[in-house]
């Protein structure tokens, strides 16, 4: 029986679940924070839903084990290297800079210091989950302060293996500076090991594996193999989710890192939310009520006090102010490893139980409140950001300033990844004199060593477009991968050169609006481009006439955007060999044509345009190579072959027969 009273509690757990969560979402809110409410419903503190709560723990320590080892499967140590800037520099000063001040505060307020110096150590921490759903919820992953932010919570969840070994230490009557620093290196040492033999071995392991061809095997190796490694790094007095969260880090170097998140992400999706749910578990509710004070007054210090450290930490790094506010406000809250840590203090007996309700509330509240922080700091931001005196000077001393005063006429591109990179290329090919402006230091960097003409700065802040010469250019592009940059990057050009010409690309069709609003001449969606270039390939692939498909995405444009009304719209051709300047194209002939029932031979299409007839599509039916003596029909598609030229002759040979009397 004891079998199906787990089971009824599953039932119970994810039943209740299902229904707040679809509240909060109605609500605009993470589903962390509805599996904590969940949680605080259903357990001991609510109404006691749930009977086997040891079970539901064991099943929540699993969930948070494949969690953190699907987080570091999507980190990667090439993430670690593209953010280092943010993991070796603006981390630490977030963390130690946050640790330091809970920790004198605490001090202050009559706390031991071995309390204080967890108490700071909780809430240096930020939720990486919350974080990563913000932020993709808006499609600003790759934004300035989405890039910098993700530093910074890669630096935080590895500061925590160094937190875990020091909590039992600090528990200790006995421990001493020598016994502390043995500890560590005992710790440092095994984890070091753990990590080279997973670098080098498991991925010989993985790919002898996949050489048979089996998944059941290929799943049960890769969870032996991080099973194994979080055992071992919990063995080396480290906790077995940091040790996953290790694991998941050194297997995404493999080449099935990939292939290993695919299979774990629906094991993942429903196992974590039962240690959040579990976490909600833990919270009092009388107990918050009786000390709501208290609770709230935390709770604010703590928000407002991490996103002025977190921003002063960024800006530190050379970021301007809002995408560095940006990050403050989205790392404001406090994370998940904050509650492993606390359950080890308050084991190790230094934390109390009433500090721990309290802290556990905090920890709740400051999810719950953290997402609505940041929509209204970036209202706010949206609004006055352009009044703003940035106080930050940009860095652009490397930068000639002779050579961009003589720009003249010239496109100053918005951002150096990918796109820029290629418009950046196309106007040098054709003598188009331009400058580019990026935030991304050390690619900036790169960028000059090839003698790129590129600025460091910000494209929303008004001085650097007036160093980029926008008062003497004649297009400005936008191709950053952050909407709001975007936003207050085209209000800002507008306002300062009312007639320049402003394009920008987005993502998503839903920022289309808001930045035309924002006074963009041109607004290119990748989301809709791509669709509508997927669906060319298509028709072509099935030999639909050029003119058909261009009536196509004709129409669609109209139905969606009536601005692309009286737009041309080209369909390109597809070329037969890129050794061959030779191209295919399918016409359709009009029902009433004037070469209906005319053979082949009579149109003389290549003696008079150079170009041939492949074939005839007719209904269903297919003709290759068609005999000379064929006859042709009104509705025929005739797929042409020939230079560009040869099938422009053809086509207005064949279109000014269509209506040409018939015999």
């Amino acid at each position: 029986m004891h079998e199906f009273g787990m089971l009824g509690d599953l039932v119970v757990v994810f039943g209740c679940a299902a229904a707040v969560v679809y509240v909060f979402h109605r609500l605009n809110q993470s589903p962390i924070v509805g599996f904590m409410i969940t949680g605080t419903l259903i357990g001991p503190y609510g109404f006691s839903l749930v009977h086997d709560l040891d079970s539901i723990h064991t099943l929540a320590t699993v969930g948070l084990m494949i969690l953190l080892f699907s987080l570091g499967l999507e980190y990667s140590l090439k993430k670690l290297m593209e953010t280092r800037i943010a993991v070796l520099l603006t981390g630490p000063l977030q963390t130690l800079g946050t640790g330091l001040v809970v920790t004198l505060i605490a001090r202050q307020a009559g706390a031991s210091l071995q309390a204080a110096i967890v108490y700071g150590m909780l809430v240096a921490l930020s939720s990486t989950a919350i974080f990563m759903k913000m932020l993709s919820d808006r499609g600003e992953i790759d934004s300035v302060h989405g890039r910098i932010g993700l530093g910074i919570a890669i630096f935080q969840d590895l500061a925590t293996i160094p937190f875990m070994v020091a909590i039992p230490l600090m528990a200790s009557e006995e421990t001493s500076f020598s016994s502390v620093g043995l500890s560590v290196a005992k710790a440092a040492l095994l984890i070091l090991g753990v990590l080279v033999v997973a670098r080098y071995v498991f991925p010989l392991i993985l790919r002898n594996i996949l050489k048979t061809q089996s998944k059941e095997l290929f799943l049960i190796t890769a969870t032996f193999l991080f099973l194994g490694t979080a055992w071992v790094s919990a063995a080396a007095g480290i906790s077995l989710a940091l040790g996953s969260f290790l694991a998941g880090l050194v297997l995404s170097e493999s080449d099935c890192g990939q292939h290993i998140f695919a299979e774990v992400r629906p094991f993942r999706d429903g196992l974590n939310s039962l240690f959040f749910i579990s976490l909600g578990m833990l919270v009092d509710p009388s107990f918050i009520a009786h000390n709501a004070g208290s609770v709230l007054l935390i709770t604010t210090a703590v928000i407002f006090g991490k996103t002025l450290i977190t921003t002063a930490a960024v800006a530190a790094s050379r970021i301007p102010l809002h995408p560095a506010l940006f990050a403050g406000t989205a790392l404001a809250q406090l994370g998940e490893f904050s509650f492993v840590l606390l359950q080890a203090a308050v084991a190790a007996g230094i934390v109390g139980g009433g500090p721990y309700q309290i802290l556990l509330a905090c920890s709740v509240v400051s999810m719950i409140v953290s997402p609505l922080f940041f929509r209204l700091t970036r209202n706010l931001v949206m609004r006055f950001a352009r009044d703003w005196d940035p106080g930050l000077r940009i860095g652009h001393a490397e930068n000639n300033e002779q050579e961009l005063e003589r720009l003249r006429d010239h496109v100053i591109i918005c951002g150096n990844g990918l796109g820029g990179q290629n418009i950046a290329r196309a106007l040098k090919a054709n003598g188009i004199p331009y400058i580019i402006v990026d935030l991304n230091e050390q690619g900036v960097r790169e960028a000059r060593r090839e003698a790129e003409s590129i600025l460091f700065g910000d494209c929303t802040n008004a001085h650097t477009l007036e160093l980029a010469g926008i008062r003497r250019s004649r297009v400005i592009v936008f191709v950053v991968s952050d909407p709001f940059a975007a936003r207050l990057g085209i209000k800002l050009a507008r306002e300062m050169m009312p007639e320049i010409v402003v394009l920008a690309r987005t993502k998503y069709v839903a920022d289309m609006d808001a930045l035309w609003d924002q006074g963009s001449t041109e607004v290119i969606a990748e989301e809709f481009e791509a669709s509508l270039e997927l669906m060319t390939r298509i028709l072509r692939v099935y030999n639909a006439p050029r003119s058909m498909v261009a009536a196509e995405i004709k129409s669609i444009r109209e139905q969606r955007f009536g601005f692309f009304r009286d737009r041309k719209i080209t369909v390109p051709r597809i070329r037969l060999s890129n050794e061959l300047d030779i191209y295919t194209e399918t016409w359709q002939a009009p029902a009433q044509w004037g070469w209906n029932d005319a053979r082949v031979s009579e149109i003389g299409l290549r003696e008079k345009t150079g170009s041939l007839i492949l074939g005839i599509i007719r209904k269903n039916l297919t003709l290759n190579n068609p005999d000379p003596n064929m006859k042709l029909a009104g509705g025929d598609r005739l797929v042409l072959s020939g230079t560009k030229d040869q099938l422009n002759r053809a086509i207005t040979l064949l279109s000014h027969e269509t209506a040409a009397p018939q015999d």
